[in-house]
């Protein structure tokens, strides 16, 4: 199997390579952001490609480096209101010294371009992946211009003590949990519970996997802040997401538009 990723070039690989998925922001109906994805050759990743990713270091940390060059030159140029997520995989960052070194050689300026960008930019990382100091410190140093997300929370077995150490301001919610929420009344407790928590450190909750309205129509109710799903749309080329991101009496259209285009 064969992998392309010029760091350090003006490389058109990088921007075909990923996609966007739009996050709605469910008490507006708008497009408020988007979590940047990994697709090699315009499609999903197959399961030998996501093995490869989880299992390869050298593959990971450039497929990562690659997500924060297409996120930051995404940025650049899209609205101010929007942001966009890009995951990082903790266990082969460690302390993050050489990480934007390669992304420096891609993009003019990163230090004026990643300040420029600041909060915009949503860096995803599991609560299990923050346990190590170094790992941890290197996240918390990512704080200073950029915001942070745990990410998948209540999929893995780590203790959220894991997760005292982080500054975050995002928890998104993985759609082991979403997934049939409106029908199931111990994840309801649960998902109301967690949301009642995170507000009360002012940290935003987002939804993922929602993929019927009536999941949508329970989320909202009970607080939840941002969704993400096949109900509004799957992850689509930088341009598509791009021409999404307008006032939201038009979103919900787009949107429906693109699905039955797809």
């Amino acid at each position: 199997m064969e992998y392309l990723f010029c760091i350090g070039v003006e490389s058109p690989r990088v921007l075909e390579n990923f996609y966007i998925q739009p996050i709605i922001d469910l008490s507006s109906g708008r497009v408020c952001g988007g979590e940047v994805l990994w697709r090699p050759n315009h499609n999903v990743p197959s399961s030998e490609e996501i093995q490869a990713l989880d299992e390869d270091p050298a593959l990971n940390i450039s497929v990562t480096q690659d997500s924060f060059i297409f996120a930051l030159r995404a940025l650049d140029r899209m609205q101010s209101n929007v942001w966009l997520s890009v995951n990082l995989s903790c266990q082969y960052i460690g302390s993050g010294k050489m990480f934007f070194r390669p992304i420096s050689k891609a993009v003019g300026d990163l230090e004026t371009l990643r300040r420029k960008v600041g909060r915009r930019l949503v860096v995803e990382v599991t609560e299990r992946g923050v346990a190590g100091q170094h790992e941890s410190s290197f996240i918390n140093e990512l704080t200073s211009l950029h915001t942070i997300a745990v990410d998948d929370f209540g999929t893995g077995d780590a203790p959220l003590s894991h997760m005292l150490n982080l500054n975050f301001s995002k928890v998104k919610v993985d759609r082991s949990i979403v997934s049939g929420i409106d029908a199931d009344s111990f994840r309801q407790r649960f998902l109301k519970w967690l949301v009642a928590g995170c507000h009360a450190i002012n940290v935003d909750v987002c939804a993922e996997g929602v993929e019927t309205e009536s999941e949508a129509t329970f989320l909202r109710r009970i607080g939840v802040n941002q969704g993400q799903g096949w109900l509004w749309s799957k992850a689509i080329p930088a341009e598509q997401f791009e021409n999404l991101t307008v006032p939201s009496a038009a979103v919900t259209e787009s949107l429906g538009r693109m699905l039955n285009a797809s």
